[in-house]
């Protein structure tokens, strides 16, 4: 079996798979619009897993043991 190259985003011209940009923008509105609906002001986060998610961004598995990185998601 050939495996894509690293980095390849495997996509095809017959069909729309994963819409990366998408994906992104969905996961901060979800953040926010239940930052909207809770009492709270602000949100730190400061597990990887959530700022990768509300952030998009990733510094690699040599960084998951550092607690020196955050980000803050405010109200507004």
């Amino acid at each position: 079996m050939k495996i894509a190259s690293r980095g390849s985003t495997m996509a095809v011209d017959w069909e729309q798979r994963i819409d990366f940009p998408q994906l992104r923008r969905q996961r901060l509105e979800k953040a926010q619009a239940s930052l909207r609906d809770s009492p709270l002001g602000a949100v730190l986060l400061f597990d990887q897993n959530n700022i990768r998610y509300v952030t998009s961004t990733h510094i690699g598995e040599w960084a998951r043991d550092k607690n020196a990185r955050f980000a803050l998601l405010p109200r507004g």
